[in-house]
């Protein structure tokens, strides 16, 4: 990997914060979360889509890697990816995040999904460095460190990934715009977790007993509006690779297994039934899920599927 505790820019400590923005929702609760500003049209981006048509004889779906911040000069989607979705009776994510507000999406969790329960704050985790260093950043980001002691590890972190400290915003985020495409569209949807699967794996990511050491990926604030450029310049660039080039430490291996790896051997058996089925579907996943050995590309070859990509 070259340089282990830098890759362009990226400090070590900033790896693990990238790995939640690149593989899991952000967009609970995000810090002075999306102001779109409209007075100003800009150029459009020439974004290299991570689009794929995956095939086996006559049955096939559509794979598009997503990002969860942007701009809008990244769209309109080309063509390809609109007629793809027109087309597809279904449009796969990981979990229902459009529908967080929804009454039958808050029925389905509670607050202990959130709250730490048992009495405990979260600086009974802390040691007092880290109860220091997480009032620093607090105090950077804008968030009222008090507000933060009844919250499991994994919602504090989250609430750090402010995507507006980078001048991108949730709104413009790849899986929020395809999700907004397909319902003008009427497109069903489907989805890879449940939302008691997807927090469960959170929380088995981002135990409090390793609240100490993963406190501290919570980054600087010019560290964070760093690495989230460089994260949306990689998306730009098609350049994205999760699997080789984030987890840096054992810690963050372990939770690149969780987040990624594991994730990805369960969601390739639900892929392949949607393709063997003869429906067509729409996939939109995370871009880090996509590259590397245990990808889902190259999942989806070694078991005999043909994997094309459509924008070239």
């Amino acid at each position: 990997m070259g340089d282990i505790g830098k890759r362009k820019g990226v400090s070590l400590n900033l790896k693990g914060f990238v790995l939640l923005v690149v593989s899991l929702l952000a967009g609970f609760s995000l810090v002075g979360c999306s102001t779109v500003n409209h007075a100003k049209e800009k150029p459009q981006l020439n974004v290299k889509w991570p689009f794929y048509k995956i095939s086996k004889g006559d049955h096939y779906m559509y794979l598009l890697g997503t990002i969860h911040i942007g701009k809008e000069e990244m769209y309109p989607f080309p063509k390809q990816i609109k007629e793809a979705l027109k087309d597809s009776q279904y449009l796969v994510t990981e979990t229902d995040g459009e529908g967080i507000d929804r009454g039958d999406y808050q029925q389905s969790i509670d607050e202990k999904v959130f709250l730490l329960g048992n009495g405990k704050t979260l600086n009974h985790y802390l040691s007092k460095e880290s109860q220091d260093y997480l009032q620093e950043r607090a105090k950077e980001y804008g968030v009222k460190y008090e507000s933060l002691q009844d919250y499991k590890l994994w919602y504090v972190i989250n609430q750090f990934l402010n995507a507006e400290t980078a001048g991108l915003s949730v709104d413009y985020g790849v899986d929020h715009k395809i999700s907004e495409l397909a319902t003008n569209y009427h497109v069903n949807y489907k989805f890879l977790e449940s939302p008691k699967e997807h927090f469960d794996l959170i929380q088995k990511a981002y135990p409090e007993t390793e609240a100490d050491q993963l406190i501290k990926q919570i980054p600087p604030l010019t560290e964070a509006k760093e690495g989230l450029n460089h994260l949306f310049k990689d998306y730009i660039e098609g350049e994205i690779k999760l699997d080789d080039e984030i987890p840096v430490n054992d810690v963050e291996k372990w939770q690149n297994k969780i987040l990624v790896e594991e994730r990805n051997k369960r969601w390739i058996k639900k892929l392949e039934s949607y393709i063997d089925s003869g429906d067509i579907y729409f996939a939109a996943v995370g871009a880090g899920h996509l590259e590397g050995q245990e990808g889902l590309l190259a999942n989806f070859e070694s078991n005999g599927y043909l994997v094309e990509r459509v924008i070239k």
